[in-house]
């Protein structure tokens, strides 16, 4: 339920020399919380809207975040037939995944109402990051909002240009300067969430970074917490009324609970709110529905964990040691501890004897035991999932000792292969433990790379990574619908890893795609997808500048005891405080993506945990170059060729020809494809060498201004008295005169050769300041033979004679042309100043 307000409330603060500000209470005022988050011109609408009411059933907390990224914000019109906004961009995707995973876990344990998040980009300069705002929007919305949202938190982007550290860089700065992208969300008292991607950065400079953020995120905190105190709603859940009646009724609920059971049970929150809040009337207030929404809320909450005391503690007692057990069998394999599971689990939701009632009585047997009703079980089995758990983290934490009998920094076998896929251009298979993943290359031409249409400076991808993970992977079963969030999230974390080693366009001109399959899955595929990768890179023979390798490291905390665990596997990532996947060369960072679920991670911790991830991928890189030792020289056989050639820009026309006509009957003689840069540079693909030079062979000559000596084989495009002109290349015809057919006289042309013949010349005269050029014929092609010019003078001497032709009038202030008609004029050249053509 929403109750509209006009409070209007606005705050602004200083963060990396630029201004945010936060507004409530102008735009959308039905939603449970709203706020407009501004820096420079690039606006966010920030809503938040909550269900009253707990979703039946519900295991997870369902919370959504929806990024919206509208091309008006830029001035931009949407690409495609339909004109309008589709699905949502990858870079929505990746900053709605961003403002997910660090306020998921700042709710109240057990809280299972529907939240939604709506961020709207409403304007964009292209020089503030929406990103950042929408993050720090998300957080002042849920915290102007009733929901109770544990927060706040703030974020901030770190980048290094010029080797200083700068707080929220500009893009212009992040796209053409700054050698590292950091992404830090954080609560005034801790880091929450951290995303990287760069050059490769030392773990000094990582945590130098981090400590920047913290204190620019404090003050975002706190300008969160003013704006609330400002236009704040009152929270459903108020927790200092949820004490006061934990004091005053928990013996309530906890008798009701031993006398009628856990479902019957539920009846008490209607009593209890009659008695705290009364009914609501037609007279009642905005107060008196705030007053009831939060009663029935705490009394929901403290019922949720009474229950779960009631079941616990029987289960711990009857069941604490099998449970312990266990924890042991992570070591069996995944069909075989699935079993145990099942089998254990099973038996305590059966048998466990609690000290209320759990269902119905079986009819005509009052002797006998109850059947436990479905909420009773669902308890159950949450006590056992609650009580393995924290066995599990005990385990780790303070025994020392991992699920599967690993050290701390242990890594599970290592198997890597290359050239896999036969047709990739590159592929490897990297093998870790019970994670598996095939990586396949295709290189493509500089046309085949991806065109980028949101709300960022990148017009066009070179290089893409993209990552799948079919249900077959873990064993199960599920729908096929294209990539899911997560998907999109890990092929861009396994690209941010690999992106600064991939050589430039000017010494590798390809597009380059990389697929990661996972094929199996027990811990960090992602990580595993940029090993993979490398392994493809090298094999294709993409010159990288150095090898890549990732790991995924956990961290469990027990009080003052803690354990760092290096390659952590599902059930140690599902059960740990901290998850963060390191990727880098031997030296440095240059991924990073990290989440932490609790405070008192100190710097003493972080630091450890990069330096123990640091180990690992030397470790990994390894096992890697035992595969392949270093990148390949040469392509795949049916890789794609690409060949170079630069020409004068002013000839780009002439390559291309009228309606590009020239360009086609290249690509189509010589099976290549051409693209052409503005700066005249032609990068022509072939998968066959020969091909490729001869492409090039014929580009030069088309483009290459003839020069004394110069040979051609051109086609005879006109005759005259005088002379042949003879088309050298496309746009340029030369002049082969009567005199210079051989050694002899020809009366006329015609004698030897007429249009349409193709004739072999050399250049003999350039004339540049009159565009004009002479030739000397070499030999005239004859039904696949060359007849010499001593032949055709032969010939010549026994033609029949000609008429001769009629002059034209001549005109007042003509001149004489000469005896032999224009030997002084229309020598050649361009085709647009070739004079003379009409002589005769």
């Amino acid at each position: 339920m929403s109750i509209a307000t006009e409070r209007l409330a606005k705050v602004s603060v200083t963060v990396g020399g630029q201004e945010i500000s936060f507004e409530a209470g102008k735009l959308a005022k039905q939603a449970d919380g709203s706020v407009v988050v501004r820096s420079g011109d690039t606006m966010v609408l920030a809503t938040a809207q909550g269900r009253m009411e707990a979703r039946e059933g519900a295991d997870f907390f369902p919370l959504t975040v929806d990024v919206e990224e509208r091309m008006y914000a830029a001035g931009k019109i949407p690409g495609g037939f339909f004109k309008r906004e589709g699905r949502p961009t990858e870079k929505a995707i990746l900053t709605a995944r961003m403002i997910d995973r660090p306020i998921r876990p700042l709710w109240p344990k057990g809280f299972k109402n529907e939240v939604q998040v709506i961020c709207t980009v409403l304007s964009a300069d292209l020089i503030t990051a929406h990103d950042i705002l929408c993050i720090n929007g998300a957080s002042a919305a849920l915290m102007l909002s009733p929901l109770p949202f544990l927060g706040p938190v703030g974020a901030v982007r770190v980048g290094r240009v010029d080797g200083e550290l700068v707080v929220n860089p500009t893009l212009p700065d992040v796209e053409n300067d700054s050698n590292l992208d950091l992404i830090v969300v954080g609560t005034k008292d801790a880091l929450t969430m951290v995303e990287a991607g760069g050059d490769p950065t030392s773990d000094e400079t990582i945590l130098e970074a981090l400590e920047l953020a913290q204190g620019e995120i404090v003050k975002l905190c706190e300008a969160q917490e003013d704006l609330r105190r400002q236009a704040g709603k009152p929270k459903w859940l108020d927790m200092e009324l949820y004490a006061e009646i934990e004091r005053e009724h928990g013996h309530t609920l906890w008798e009701r609970i031993q006398s009628v059971g856990l479902r019957e049970a539920g009846a008490v929150v209607e009593e209890l709110a009659e008695q705290l809040a009364g009914s609501l009337t037609m007279d009642s207030t905005d107060e008196d529905i705030q007053r009831q929404l939060q009663v029935r809320s705490a009394l929901q909450m403290l019922l949720e964990r009474q229950r779960s005391i009631a079941v616990e503690g029987p289960v711990r007692e009857r069941f604490g040691d099998e449970l312990r057990a266990l924890t042991d069998a992570e070591q069996d394999s995944k069909g075989l501890k699935a079993a145990k599971r099942h089998l254990l689990f099973e038996k305590i939701i059966d048998s466990v004897q609690l000290p209320f009632p759990v269902g119905p009585a079986v009819v005509g047997d009052e002797e006998a035991p109850a059947v436990k009703d479905a909420l009773t079980k669902s308890y159950v089995k949450r006590a056992a999932e609650a009580i393995y758990k924290d066995l599990v983290r005990k385990k780790i934490a303070v025994e020392k000792r991992r699920p599967d009998g690993r050290g701390t920094e242990e890594i599970r076998p290592i198997e890597c292969e290359v050239g896999v896929n036969p047709r990739a251009h590159g592929s490897g298979l990297f093998t870790r433990g019970q994670t598996q993943i095939l990586s396949s290359l295709t290189l493509g031409t500089a046309k085949e790379g991806q065109r980028i249409d949101d709300l960022s400076l990148e017009e066009e991808r070179r290089f893409m990574h993209h990552y799948n993970f079919p249900p077959y992977s873990v064993g199960e079963t599920g729908f096929m619908r294209g990539p899911k969030r997560r998907d999109i999230g890990h092929g861009a974390l396994a690209q941010r890893a690999l992106e600064a080693m991939i050589p430039p366009p000017d010494e590798f001109p390809y597009t380059i795609r990389i697929v990661s399959e996972t094929l199996e899955s027990n811990g960090s595929s992602s990580m595993g997808s940029v090993c993979g990768s490398t392994l493809a890179l090298m094999d294709a023979g993409v010159p990288i500048e150095e090898p890549v390798s990732g790991i995924a490291m956990g961290l469990v905390k027990e009080g003052d005891d803690y354990v760092i665990l290096t390659d952590i596997q599902g059930a140690e990532d599902h059960l740990g405080d901290m998850d963060f996947k390191v990727a880098g060369t031997r030296d440095g960072i240059t991924a990073l993506q990290m989440d932490i679920k609790i405070t008192g991670v100190t710097q003493e911790i972080m630091r450890n945990a990069l330096a123990q991830a640091k180990r690992a991928r030397g470790f990994i890189l390894d096992k890697m170059l035992e595969a392949i030792p270093a990148v390949r020289t040469e392509l795949a056989e049916h890789a794609p060729r690409i060949s170079t050639i630069k020409i004068n820009p002013e000839f780009i026309g002439m390559v291309i020809g009228k309606g590009g006509e020239t360009i086609r009957a290249l690509e189509s003689d010589y099976d290549v494809q051409i693209d052409i840069e503005e700066d005249g540079t032609i990068l022509i693909y072939a998968t066959d060498g020969t091909k490729a030079q001869a492409a090039i062979s014929a580009i030069e000559a088309l483009t290459k201004s003839p020069e004394v000596g110069d040979t051609y084989t051109g086609k005879v495009v006109k005759t005259t008295q005088f002379g042949a002109f003879v088309e050298l290349k496309k746009g340029t015809d030369g002049l082969l005169h009567v005199s210079n057919v051989g050694p002899g006289r020809v009366g006329h042309i015609e004698d030897v050769m007429q249009r349409g013949d193709v004739v072999d010349v050399v250049v003999q005269e350039v004339d540049k300041d009159r565009g004009r050029i002479g030739l000397k014929l070499v030999a005239k092609h004859e039904n696949g033979n060359l007849v010499q010019p001593e032949e055709l003078i032969e010939r010549a001497k026994n033609a029949p004679p000609r008429e001769e032709r009629e002059e034209r009038p001549r005109r007042e202030g003509d001149r004489s042309r000469g005896g032999r008609g224009g030997r002084g004029g229309g020598r050649g050249g361009p085709r647009g100043d070739r004079a003379g053509s009409g002589e005769g």
